[in-house]
């Protein structure tokens, strides 16, 4: 078993940097120049959210449609204490239930812990923070410690990031709008790759920022199920979140 652990550790680790690098290499669409004030979902003209400048009382209508809909995702105020808990599930391509993994989040100022309960049983903590990662497996004392990139903390909890859906070619997203899901306002994006036969469909929070709801179909069949759920923000209780094995604390929310 303690094989097995560090094996999955190594490999893990591979994927990080595997990711950071990958990542370096997309475009960023971020933007703190502008707010974006969703309308009512309920009301007639609720695709048409208000675009207004810093200390600017005009405003710009901008309708959420394929080629609008990363510009307003990228305005999106994300929050930066909160919080919850995300699960995965997993299906082979014909549908066949493979696994679900169950992250719990722990974020503030910067710094993310998850705790990841994978489908094999094993448990997965990691804390983003400082520009770098510390990755280890429940019940050891010795940890991984190396740089982060800037979408770590959302590859650690099993999301898509941010990067993916701003990195999306607009031919690519064929649908888009502001729509509910499970009582939250959202944005919804669906994006179809017919060449490798996989449709992705995100729904993000208007209210947090967060990334609530997102699925992979491949050639019709799910393979892949994301959901977030209780949320709180601000961060109210994280004792010993961001301890390391060896003790170390690394940061405190309540100072």
């Amino acid at each position: 078993m303690e094989e097995k652990r560090r094996t999955a550790l190594a490999v893990a680790i591979i994927v990080v940097v595997l990711l950071a690098v990958l990542s370096s290499f997309l475009p960023t669409f971020f933007s703190g120049n502008h707010h974006i004030e969703l309308a009512d979902p309920s009301a007639a003209d609720s695709s048409n959210p208000t675009v207004t400048g810093p200390g600017d009382d005009s405003a710009i209508t901008v309708r959420i449609e394929p080629d609008t809909v990363q510009t307003v995702i990228a305005s999106l105020n994300r929050y930066t204490s909160y919080s919850r808990t995300v699960s995965a599930e997993y299906y082979d391509d014909n549908g066949g239930f493979l696994g679900t993994l169950t992250a719990q989040v722990w974020s503030d100022d910067g710094w993310t812990r998850t705790t990841v309960s994978n489908a094999d049983g094993s448990i997965e903590h990691s804390i983003v923070g400082d520009d770098t990662l510390w990755l280890w497996y429940e019940g050891e004392t010795s940890y991984y410690s190396g740089p982060a990139d800037a979408v770590a903390e959302d590859r650690m909890q099993r999301l898509p990031t941010y990067e993916d859906v701003l990195a999306l070619d607009k031919d690519a997203i064929t649908d888009a709008g502001y729509t509910e899901w499970e009582g939250q306002d959202c944005i919804y994006v669906e994006a179809e790759f017919p060449l490798m036969g996989y449709t992705e469909r995100y729904w993000i929070s208007e209210a947090s920022g967060l990334l609530m709801s997102a699925e992979t179909v491949s050639d019709g069949v799910r393979v892949y199920a994301m959901r977030s759920y209780d949320v709180v923000s601000p961060l109210v209780q994280a004792p010993g979140a961001f301890t390391l094995p060896d003790g170390t604390v690394l940061y405190d929310p309540s100072l």
